[in-house]
């Protein structure tokens, strides 16, 4: 799993740190969190885990319990790539609640992708 991210993020020293990270897929309604997380409503820090219910996998990296993957990762590779580094992380566990819809971020907003029935 491959995550870029920018080295004035909070998070950034953490996952260089401790060489672990979780990336997790939001679910549609996950939008206030993804906010929260993006520092959007100027939250920073471990006040962002205050929102939402959280476990650990194998790593001891936050887990949402409610994402519709988790894919827990010890960081294999860093790469330093100008404002942000890039991280490789090697999946050591994951957890899915495959039955949700998921959250993006396009074009400056978070969005639900809408899928159209190809017989249409």
């Amino acid at each position: 799993m491959l995550v870029c991210v920018n080295k004035s993020a909070g998070a950034h020293d953490t996952i260089k740190n401790s060489r672990l990270f979780c990336w997790n897929i939001l679910a549609a309604h996950h939008s206030a969190l993804a906010q929260k997380f993006a520092g959007q409503d100027g939250s920073k820090g471990d006040i962002r885990f205050t929102e939402g219910s959280w476990r650990e996998l194998v790593t001891g990296a936050p887990s949402l319990i409610e994402a519709i993957c988790s894919f827990d990762c010890c960081v294999v590779e860093t790469h330093d790539a100008g404002s942000h580094t890039i991280f490789v992380g090697e999946v050591v566990a994951q957890a899915t609640n495959a039955d949700r819809e998921p959250l993006v971020y396009v074009r400056g907003a978070f969005a639900v992708p809408r899928i159209q029935d190809p017989r249409h």
